[in-house]
């Protein structure tokens, strides 16, 4: 017997008891299950954790079973954890493989025990299993890899052994929410279905996170402090559509590269709302800042702290773009000590900071030095290429 398919998105219009639609990039197409289908490449499947239902459900197709006859099929984590081999270093080998399966291990569970029918040419139908023990409900944001053993038995009494006759392997990512825009789960627009290489990214950097707030401070920091990038006045990936996949190409390509305000919004709500945070972007107009630590800059470093006389700066903004929203500014930290006449700095990433006035706790009293720095309101989530 043989395990020939497993589904993990069998259900396209819904994701609360199956996973998410997704794709493999811009040039790429929609992953349509079988995910893992015998004698191909294992595909990834998504799940956000808020929709997820009581009852999360795969398919699996089998052959080689009992023409005309059923079986009890399961599969079960086939990771065995190390044992103990005594002493301090033991302890520490033992937990630190706990640590790490903890985070990027099995979340899957199990598939629960249920009876298959086999047709006269032992071919199974699709049939449906319930993930008994996962925990897709309550994951961090993550990318987990899971090891099936299916095994079979026949019958269900005590005398009846389980059997295991295959191994399948999966890799799933977790994200906390159904991704916003300018992702989409719905039909007409597949472009914008989420990318395995932007989960790649996102997941990579808010790794651990169980909350949005974690989430999106996660991918602030570390799309402000990315090597071998540095700060330029021109929007160089897009004003009208945001080329994410450039920027991902630029990230992993290991050359230097220069981006500005719009693609530092751009990248920070892309990247959060894939994993189901809720930003948005937005201008404001007219300043001349005072001193904050330019992009990727070293805070030791006087040079680094820099001032600017802006016609606009671009952020993003929780829900909604608004005076006492809260913001979020991927471009630069600000300067938190309060005597901005000598050298000594404070830096800080502007994370769920409130816009505000001429508050010192305020964003924008920490930023602008003269002028009125007025808001657009024009909220943007620009569509991707």
């Amino acid at each position: 017997m043989q395990v020939e398919e497993v589904h993990f998105n069998h259900n396209t219009g819904g994701a609360t008891s199956d996973a998410l639609t997704i794709r493999t990039g811009p040039g790429g197409s929609p992953i349509q299950a079988p995910e893992w289908r015998r004698g191909f490449t294992p595909q990834p499947a998504a799940y956000a954790s808020a929709p997820l239902g009581p009852t999360v459900t795969i398919k699996a197709r089998f052959s080689g079973g009992p023409p005309g006859g059923t079986r009890q099929i399961r599969a079960l984590d086939a990771y065995v954890e190390p044992s103990d081999p005594g002493g301090c270093l033991g302890w520490l080998v033992v937990l630190i493989a706990k640590l790490i399966r903890a985070i990027f291990g099995n979340v899957l569970g199990d598939a629960a025990e249920k009876a298959v029918a086999f047709d006269a040419n032992g071919i199974s139908g699709l049939e449906t299993f319930t993930l008994a023990n996962h925990k897709l409900k309550t994951a961090s944001v993550g990318i987990r890899n899971t090891d099936w053993k299916w095994q079979q038995r026949k019958g269900q009494g005590k005398g009846s052994k389980w059997l295991t006759f295959d191994t399948t392997q999966h890799r799933t990512y977790t994200v906390l929410d159904t991704p916003t825009a300018p992702w989409t789960q719905g039909a007409g627009n597949d472009t914008q279905l989420p990318w395995t290489d932007a989960l790649d990214k996102a997941c990579a950097w808010a790794v651990g996170a169980t909350t949005k707030d974690a989430a999106t401070a996660a991918i602030t920091r570390a799309v402000n402090t990315q090597p071998l990038q540095s700060y330029t006045p021109s929007t160089e990936f897009g004003f009208y559509t945001y080329h994410l996949s450039s920027y991902l190409g630029q990230l992993n390509g290991g050359l230097s590269f220069q981006l500005n305000c719009t693609d530092c919004a751009d990248a920070v709500t892309t990247l959060s709302n894939l994993l189901g945070c809720d930003l948005w972007e937005g201008r404001f107009f007219d300043m001349e800042t005072r001193k904050f630590l330019t992009l990727n800059g070293n805070p030791a470093t006087e040079a680094d702290w820099v001032w600017w006389n802006w016609s606009y700066h671009e952020i993003c903004w929780l829900g909604a773009v608004g005076q006492f929203a809260s913001v979020y500014d991927g471009c630069l930290q600000l300067d938190m000590d309060d005597n901005y006449g000598d050298l000594v700095h404070d830096p800080m990433h502007p994370i769920k900071m409130t816009f505000g006035t001429t508050d010192p706790v305020h964003y924008k009293y920490r930023l602008i030095k003269s002028g009125p720095g007025d808001l657009e309101n024009v909220p943007r989530r620009r569509p991707l290429d």
